[in-house]
C-alpha cells in the first residue's frame, strides 16, 4: 500500500494524472506555508500528524532532501571507513531505531511518514537520522532567571546547543510553527527533515532546554529525547505537567533538562538517567551538593549533575561510576565554564539580566561546537545558528514575535 501511494503521488506531481480523480491524500492535506526571518525559513504546519509531516516535506522539498543527504554523509564520514563503514553505521542506526520504535508515539511515526512522502525520501533514512541523537551526546548549557535576577522581573531563559558543528547541520536550520490538531501550538528551532524537538516553547509559555549527561544507566528502550520533549511542548500547560511527562517516560539515558514557565515565572531542572529522575527548583538546591553555585531566582545546568545518586552513575564531567561518592568536577569545562562560570555571570548581572545580557552570557560560555543559541523572553524569542565553523552565539540573533506566530 505504501509503495502504491508513493507511485501515485509521484505520477500526480509529474503531471501524469490529469485525467484521474484527485488522490484523497492530496485532496485532504491542507497547505502549509513558508515565511522568512532573515535567511531562516519559518515553516507553518497544521493539522493531523501526517498532514504536518507532508507539509514539512513538500514546502521545501529540495532543501529537505539536501538536509537528509547531508546528515547521511556526516554519518558515513563519522564511520571512518568508506562504503563498509557507512553500511555498518546504517545497520547500527537501524538496530537502534528498532529498539526505540515501540516507545515512539504513533503520532510521531505518522508525521515521519508524511515527511517521507512529502519530501520523497525513504522513511528508513529518516528513521536512521532520528535515531542519531541518542547515540551522539550533546554538551550544552541552559539557565532560567526571573524575579530578583532579571530586569523588571521578566523570565529569561537561554539554551545553548553544543553538538557536532562539523556536521554542517546548521546549513539547514529552520523554525517550525506547529498547530497540531487536538494539541497545543508550539514553536521549535531545528532543522529541515527532523521532526523531533531539542529547543522550543509552547503557547502556554513553557520553554525547554536539554543537555546530554553521559551515564552508565542508559539504553535505547525508551522514548528518544527529541520526542519526549515534543510531548512536553504539545501537552504541558504548566511545569507540573511537563515534569510528569519526563518522570513517566520511559526514558533512554542521561539528560539534564531545564524547563521554564514564563507566565508563572518559575523554572525547574531535571537530572535524569534511565531509572532516575530528580527534580530541582530554583533556590532549593544549595544543600544537596558542596560544588553547587547558588544564585537567587535562577537555575542553570551543564552536563554536570548535583544529585549524589545520579552523579554516582555519571561519566560526564570527570565522573567515575567505579568509585563511590562524589567525584570533584574540577577541570571539566562543563563544570568550570558552562555550570560554575554561567552561575557567576548570572550573579554578576543579578537584577539586570535581559535579552541582551542573556546573549552575552550565552556567548561567554559557548564552546566552538555551539550550533544553536536561543533566548526565550516570552512573548519574544531570539535564535542564532552556527555558520560554517563559526559558533552560533557569536553570530547574529534573529528576533521572532511569538504572539504573532501563535495567533497565525
Amino acid at each position: 500500500m505504501r509503495a502504491g501511494k508513493l507511485l501515485l503521488i509521484a505520477a500526480l506531481l509529474a503531471g501524469c494524472a490529469s485525467t484521474q480523480k484527485p488522490l484523497p491524500i492530496l485532496a485532504t492535506v491542507p497547505p502549509g506555508r513558508v515565511t522568512w526571518v532573515g535567511e531562516l525559513p519559518v515553516l507553518h504546519l497544521s493539522g493531523s500528524p501526517y498532514e504536518m509531516g507532508y507539509q514539512h516535506g513538500s514546502l521545501l522539498r529540495r532543501q529537505v532532501q539536501a538536509s537528509v543527504a547531508n546528515a547521511m554523509a556526516f554519518i558515513r564520514g563519522e564511520a571512518g571507513v568508506p562504503v563498509v563503514g557507512g553500511w555498518m553505521a546504517a545497520r547500527l542506526l537501524d538496530r537502534s531505531w528498532k529498539r526505540m520504535a515501540p516507545h515512539v508515539p504513533l503520532r510521531i511515526q505518522e508525521e515521519m511518514e508524511g515527511l517521507a512522502d512529502g519530501a520523497m525520501v525513504p522513511l528508513a533514512t529518516l528513521q536512521r537520522i532520528h535515531a542519531l541523537p541518542e547515540l551522539m551526546a550533546t554538551s550544552c548549557a541552559s539557565f532560567a532567571a526571573f524575579g530578583r535576577a532579571t530586569k523588571e522581573g521578566r523570565l529569561i531563559q537561554i539554551r545553548n546547543l553544543d553538538w557536532a558543528i562539523q556536521s554542517d547541520v546548521q546549513r539547514y536550520a529552520a523554525i517550525f510553527v506547529h498547530h497540531p490538531a487536538g494539541k497545543r501550538s508550539f514553536v521549535s528551532m531545528g532543522w529541515l527533515g527532523f521532526v523531533g524537538v531539542v529547543s522550543g516553547i509552547n503557547d502556554q509559555g513553557i520553554s525547554i532546554g536539554e543537555i546530554g549527561a553521559k551515564t552508565v544507566d542508559g539504553g535505547l528502550d525508551g522514548i528518544p529525547m527529541p520526542f519526549l520533549l515534543r510531548r512536553v511542548l504539545e501537552e504541558a500547560q504548566d511545569l507540573k505537567q511537563a515534569v510528569s511527562i519526563v518522570e513517566e517516560g520511559p526514558r533512554t539515558g542521561g539528560y539534564n533538562y531545564l524547563f521554564a514557565d514564563a507566565i508563572r515565572k518559575e523554572a525547574v531542572a531535571l537530572e535524569t538517567t534511565h531509572r532516575h529522575c530528580v527534580v530541582f527548583r530554583a533556590d532549593q538546591e544549595g544543600g544537596r551538593n558542596p560544588f553547587a553555585v547558588n544564585v537567587p531566582d535562577a537555575i542553570f545546568r551543564s552536563d554536570w549533575v548535583l544529585d549524589p545518586a545520579v552523579r554516582d552513575l555519571q561519566l560526564a564531567s570527570n565522573g567515575d561510576p567505579k568509585r563511590p561518592g562524589l567525584e570533584p568536577p574540577f577541570g571539566s569545562s562543563a563544570y568550570e565554564i558552562r555550570y560554575r562560570g554561567q552561575g557567576l555571570l548570572l550573579d554578576k548581572f543579578r537584577g539586570a539580566v535581559d535579552a541582551e545580557v542573556a546573549m552575552a552570557i550565552a556567548r561567554a560560555i559557548a564552546p566552538s561546537s555551539n550550533i544553536q543559541s536561543v533566548v526565550y523572553a516570552y512573548p519574544e524569542l531570539w535564535v542564532a545558528n552556527a555558520s560554517g565553523r563559526r559558533a552560533a552565539a557569536v553570530g547574529r540573533y534573529l528576533h521572532l514575535a511569538l504572539s504573532d506566530l501563535f495567533r497565525e
